[in-house]
């Protein structure tokens, strides 16, 4: 708060200033040199100092402004790729992971994964995949086509058939076009 006169108070960083005051133009020891850039003298008034127009100052050319050419970004090979992604599952500490890019009729998609259980790898891969080969289809329905048309035999541990016999109201008497029939309907059989 300032007290009538100009002197600082407690608190006070100093007088204030009027718009008047601020205006360095006028004062002898300084002279402006170009639009808004000035010479300030600390003690002697400033007798007449050329103005600077296109960049010369004193009759000498103004240095021109260092540029350095900006730098080449890094050419990222498909094995920097392949080491970057090893470094990355070995620090993950997990004993499981994949990180996949994939096309489906153009459309690109990625999944990544780590964990220390392989089946909820395993899983969590196939069931994506299934995913982006078909939206309209079933994943279990998907996976059982893939399944059934790969050229790989799939080998199932005789719980899971086991499993099957004991999900319908069979007996070791019935037949198996009866097992055929109990589990042959539209929507097919889990194992």
């Amino acid at each position: 708060m300032a007290t009538g006169d100009d002197e600082p108070t407690e608190g006070d960083d100093g007088p204030i200033l009027s718009p008047d005051e601020l205006d360095i133009s006028q004062d002898e020891h300084v002279a402006e040199i170009d639009d808004g850039r000035y010479v300030v003298s600390p003690s002697d008034p400033i007798d007449d100092v050329p103005a600077v127009s296109d960049g010369a100052s004193s009759g000498e050319p103004a240095p021109e402004p260092a540029t350095e050419p900006a730098p080449e970004p890094p050419e990222l090979t498909e094995a920097d790729v392949h080491e970057f992604l090893a470094t990355r599952f070995s620090d993950s500490g997990s004993r499981y992971g994949f990180d996949i890019t994939a096309t489906f009729d153009g459309s690109i998609q990625q999944r990544q994964m780590v964990s220390n259980d392989v089946v909820t790898i395993f899983e969590s891969l196939v069931l994506w995949y299934a995913q982006q080969i078909d939206g309209k289809t079933p994943v279990e329905e998907v996976l059982g086509i893939l399944l059934m048309e790969a050229n790989v035999p799939v080998r199932y541990p005789p719980a899971s058939l086991r499993r099957l016999l004991e999900s319908t109201e069979l007996s070791p008497e019935d037949s198996i076009a009866d097992l055929i029939a109990a589990v042959g309907d539209e929507d097919g059989f889990r194992l």
